[in-house]
């Protein structure tokens, strides 16, 4: 091989390996959707022509090789006066939507370098600061590939109890992380399928740039507490819904 293309091959990977560690901090805007009708216990079915099929909000991820945050994204005047006319639209259907347990006002901060994550959640009209490591998934990966965007990414699932997850990373960000404490995939992961799309997570804008540590803020709001402990909690709640119910209560998520 000549010198010309020895030379050429190492500033080839001298750019590669440059544009990646361009993209290794940033913001991304995730669409969280979920679907209602597929929620809905079967004695309700006759209510779709009341009720809207998704519910949906938008959050962003910050995120650099040693921190994250993920949070709501602060919504625009015109966004908040919708919002105020669908409250008032659910207020005369009977307030379909505002049971508790969604989770908006949740913020999660992860120490990447560290393995410690916090979380803020309101959780059935309580608040509590969720403290521990992030939870182990144990991804599957399937080979399949999609484009999203200007990404190339990779399909990987795993399965728990209660809920069959899809996950599409792209290793061309080099971050393991996602929405919410979704992480242990080997790139960031950009879109989130639960059960066939009864919820899905999606990036919808991703910006590349290097990040201001101060906008890395832990969360501080609401009752100490392990993650084991609050697994307890939310066990007893879901057990409760089902009773409710009758046994044939809708599906729900986990969110992180």
């Amino acid at each position: 091989m000549s010198i010309k293309w020895i030379t050429t091959l190492v500033l080839l990977c001298a750019f590669t390996t440059l544009a990646l560690s361009q993209n290794n901090e940033g913001m991304i805007t995730y669409e969280e959707k979920i679907n209602i009708w597929k929620n809905l216990p079967p004695e309700m079915e006759a209510m779709k022509d009341r009720i809207p099929e998704f519910r949906s909000s938008n959050h962003e991820l910050l995120f650099t090789p040693k921190e994250t945050m993920y949070k709501p994204k602060e919504r625009t005047k015109e966004e908040l006066e919708k919002q105020r006319e669908r409250r008032a639209g659910q207020g005369r259907r009977g307030g379909w939507g505002r049971r508790g347990g969604r989770g908006s006002k949740s913020v999660v901060y992860s120490d990447l370098s560290a393995g410690v994550t916090k979380q803020s959640t309101e959780f059935f009209g309580k608040n509590f600061l969720v403290e521990g490591a992030p939870k182990s998934y144990k991804w599957k990966l399937t080979g399949k590939q999609r484009q999203i965007g200007e990404y190339l990414c990779q399909e990987a699932t795993f399965q728990d109890s209660t809920t069959n997850v899809k996950a599409w990373f792209t290793p061309m960000i080099p971050v393991m992380t996602g929405p919410s404490n979704y992480t242990g995939l080997p790139g960031m992961i950009l879109h989130m399928d639960f059960d066939e799309g009864t919820r899905t997570i999606t990036a919808t804008n991703i910006e590349l740039a290097e990040m201001d540590a101060t906008l890395f803020k832990e969360p501080t709001e609401g009752k100490k507490i392990s993650k084991d402990e609050f697994e307890k909690i939310r066990e007893e709640k879901m057990k409760e819904m089902k009773q409710e119910y009758g046994g044939r209560g809708g599906r729900f998520h986990r969110r992180g």
